[in-house]
């Protein structure tokens, strides 16, 4: 069973933040999205090596608290071996649920003032699979994902109180 930790920090979250999986570079990635997180500054850079569509490899650099680089952590492992056809498939407010839902789903519950950090980490990968399809000629796909990225500036504000 995953219990509470200190800060309210799932064993998972700390896990993934004590050993992060696939922090680093790729050389020549295909495609490379950078976010800096609206609500605390958190940097994250996102690299993919995409073949054929499929996401063969992620890796991540992370200038953050605990959660955004547990977030990352979990998403590079998540997405390897990922069409992007298939990640970026069902109506707007599905792909967000589905790409938020492979964070949360795998870190557990996240204490209300951190439920900002994985969409910082999903916009880096849109940004990143936006700019993918547009340089290899994938134009309707590019539109769909640049459609879609709004979408994630309600999900920043989650856990936050009305005053803020």
């Amino acid at each position: 069973m995953d219990t509470q930790q200190p800060f309210g920090y799932s064993e998972k979250i700390i896990r993934h933040f004590e050993n992060p999986r696939n922090v680093g570079r790729i050389e020549n990635p295909e495609a490379i999205g950078t976010m800096t997180n609206p609500i605390c500054g958190d940097l994250t850079e996102l690299y993919l090596r995409v073949k054929n569509g499929v996401i063969e490899d992620a890796k991540f650099k992370s200038l953050g608290c605990a959660v955004t680089i547990a977030s990352a952590s979990v998403f590079t492992e998540k997405i390897k071996g990922c069409h992007i056809a298939q990640l970026i498939s069902g109506s707007d407010d599905e792909i967000i649920r589905h790409l938020i839902g492979l964070i949360e789903s795998e870190l557990g519950e996240l204490p209300a003032q951190k439920l900002h950090c994985p969409p910082a980490t999903v916009q880096a990968f849109l940004e990143a699979i936006q700019q993918y399809c547009e340089r290899e000629g994938e134009l309707p796909l590019s539109l769909r994902i640049k459609s879609v990225m709004p979408l994630l500036a309600k999900l920043y504000k989650r856990g936050q109180r009305e005053d803020e």
